[in-house]
């Protein structure tokens, strides 16, 4: 199974369609962050102690985390701002915290940002380093992918892309 988080507060815009061709070949489920109530990790560590894998809050978040304990393989697809995935996906990323070492064992990890700059701009070599940094944190292979959606022109060849990576899998 495979977990697709769609992190574009806009519907419909590049990052859901990247997103929705993707999950189309795999077959994995889309959250969308923009329609989940997610709220800001607390940092109490309530998940990783006396929580048992559980958050403290009373929000959609357990409901994603099942799927991502479940799942073998999980995508990020975000739009760029400000050099960083959005506020909406950032949310759940950051809450997936309670999922332990053995959770994370095997799983891949996906990653496609787009934003309005050329296939290599510095700004993808850049969240590539970040998002390695993280895979090899929680010990997850990482598949990344930085694709340019400036106009329509970009977007079919960024939509080519993505599905040659879901193909890929």
């Amino acid at each position: 199974m495979e977990l697709i988080i769609a992190g574009s507060p806009r519907k419909g815009m590049y990052s859901d369609r990247l997103a929705e061709a993707y999950a189309g070949i795999t077959g994995g489920e889309i959250v969308y962050a923009r329609s989940v109530s997610v709220g800001p990790c607390h940092g109490c560590g309530w998940c990783k102690g006396k929580g048992n894998g559980v958050c403290v809050q009373k929000d959609d978040m357990p409901r994603i985390l099942e799927k991502a304990r479940k799942a073998d393989r999980i995508a990020l697809f975000s739009p760029i701002y400000w050099w960083q995935m959005t506020a909406q996906e950032k949310l759940i990323v950051d809450r997936l915290y309670p999922l332990s070492e053995a959770d994370w064992n095997g799983k891949v990890l996906t990653v496609v940002m787009n934003g309005a700059a050329e296939d290599d701009d510095r700004e993808f070599s850049l969240l590539h380093d970040q998002f390695r940094e993280m895979a090899d944190y929680i010990k997850a292979e990482l598949r990344f992918l930085g694709v340019g959606t400036s106009d329509d022109e970009a977007f079919g060849n960024a939509l080519a892309k993505v599905r040659d990576l879901a193909a890929s899998k």
